[in-house]
């Protein structure tokens, strides 16, 4: 890893003012004499760097000199820090990026490539063109055009896993790359996303506003679910007026065809799912229970439950009974009685409708192993009055934490 060595903490103490245009010379000649003399061939390397203290196409030399002078070259990380170096610069023009204008093909070697912070001009998929042995891509704080993310998956035809955080300049995300197992959005603002990967098997959707009508994922191997919300991520809708954060519950109801019968069910064949849902939320846990009815193979199951009540959204949801009785019905849920054996749930708070649902899960989870029960000591009367249930499984330990 090459980075301006002890300082890169600290920028002040480089020993000179980095926004200047000697200062960035200074800096290049000191990386560049690093890498001319290196004599090793590596297989890996990462660089880190500010963006005031490059001069014009100072990281486009570096790829090239690693590149071209190792052949054994399969992993590149890039990242540009952002970092204020003064506090009147707070609110200065001061870039805090770096576009990259790449050579066609320089990555075609590669196996793994991070970029972290940069501008991609519109030329940029060029740079990927023979990238036939990548395989994993992660895009975080990105700019980049439709057309740019869209060449760049046409040319990465053996990529397995895509990772993209907090990317902008694109409206629709469309992917379609055959071998892809892994797919990661985080922190997203997009108009649509269609995924159609037959063999994909591992989807994580992070704090990802998209209208819910234009989502559409086709994924019938799917076996690792997850979808999170994080309160940290909120600040990000504070400037999109009337967007926000899709919701597992509008997953669900879009991709298991519990709402439109045509759409296929990604969740059937699912092994692990990891979502945020309010369980005292009687749409959200309806959404639930529908796809705990068609999940043949799901084994792990965790469930953070949110730290504001939404319950109040749906209590309106028309129902032939009575709400206290929702997970107290005969059904018997196929992946509840014959595969399922491990279950979280976090931000437990000990009301009705969650304390009902771990019931459920005590009393009629016959292969059941473990259930973890997050919760603050308020409630921990209320947590551990379920020990006292009869348990439909052997096997089953419970534990409050």
């Amino acid at each position: 890893m090459i980075k301006p060595l002890s300082q890169l903490q600290n920028p002040i103490t480089f020993g000179f003012n980095l926004t200047t245009e000697e200062a960035a010379g200074r800096y290049g000649n000191l990386v560049n004499t690093m890498l001319n003399d290196h004599l090793g061939d590596l297989t890996s390397c990462r660089f880190r760097h500010f963006p005031q203290i490059l001069a014009p196409g100072e990281v486009e030399a570096w790829i090239d000199c690693v590149v071209q002078k190792n052949k054994r070259l399969n992993s590149l990380t890039l990242e540009c820090i952002q970092v204020v170096l003064k506090a009147s610069q707070m609110f200065s023009d001061t870039p805090q990026t770096v576009r990259l204008d790449l050579q066609p093909k320089i990555f075609s070697n590669l196996f793994y490539l991070d970029l972290t912070n940069y501008i991609l001009s519109g030329s940029a998929a060029s740079a990927f063109e023979g990238c036939t042995k990548l395989k994993i891509l992660k895009l975080k704080m990105v700019v980049m055009e439709e057309e740019t993310i869209k060449g760049i998956l046409d040319n990465c035809l053996g990529l397995e896993k895509l990772t993209l955080i907090e990317s902008i300049g694109l409206k629709k995300l469309k992917v379609q790359n055959p071998s892809l197992r892994i797919l990661e959005l985080r922190s997203m603002f997009l108009y649509e996303i269609d995924v159609s990967v037959e063999n994909l098997q591992i989807v994580v959707l992070d704090s990802i506003i998209c209208p819910e009508r234009n989502l559409k994922i086709q994924a019938l191997n799917l076996r690792t679910f997850c979808s999170r919300n994080r309160p940290s991520h909120l600040r990000i809708a504070s400037n999109l007026g009337q967007f926000c954060f899709m919701g597992t519950k509008e997953i669900f109801e879009r991709c298991s065809g519990l709402l439109e019968s045509h759409t296929t069910n990604i969740f059937r064949n699912l092994l692990t799912m990891v979502v945020d849902l309010d369980l005292n939320n009687i749409r959200e846990a309806l959404a639930l229970s529908f796809i705990l009815r068609s999940c043949l193979y799901l084994e792990a199951l965790e469930i953070a439950l949110p730290e504001q009540d939404s319950s109040a959204d749906y209590d309106e949801c028309a129902l032939t009974f009575p709400k206290s009785m929702f997970w107290e019905r005969r059904e018997m849920y196929n992946c509840i009685n014959h595969e399922l054996k491990f279950v979280t749930v976090k931000g437990f708070t000990g009301k009705e409708q969650e304390v009902k649902f771990v019931k459920h899960l005590i009393t009629r989870a016959t292969m059941m192993k473990k259930i973890t029960v997050f919760c603050n000591s308020s409630v921990m009367d209320e947590a551990t009055n379920l020990l006292s249930l009869p348990r439909a499984s052997v096997y089953l330990s419970i534990i409050f934490k």
